[in-house]
């Protein structure tokens, strides 16, 4: 992902509070926000493995995904 696309992306979850689904190494994952609600929540597909979050700022900050942090991720999102 590069970094237009991470900005779309992100204003999407934090201005539009939509939930949007992200790949990698071949796995599903989401990001939701509940609309008018900071909480955001960090999903994998199918078993739905959730951490929650008070905002989706820490969820950028504090998010894990395949053992590293969300934002050392980032480059590698596949949004399909």
């Amino acid at each position: 992902m590069d970094k237009k696309e991470w900005e779309d992306y992100r204003n999407d979850i934090v201005d539009e509070h939509q939930e949007l689904p992200f790949y990698l190494d071949g796995k599903e994952w989401w990001i939701s926000r509940l609309y008018g609600e900071e909480k955001s929540y960090l999903l994998t597909a199918p078993n739905s493995d959730t951490q929650f979050f008070a905002t989706a700022e820490e969820l950028f900050e504090k998010g894990i995904v395949n053992g590293k942090p969300f934002m050392e991720q980032v480059p590698y999102l596949d949004l399909m």
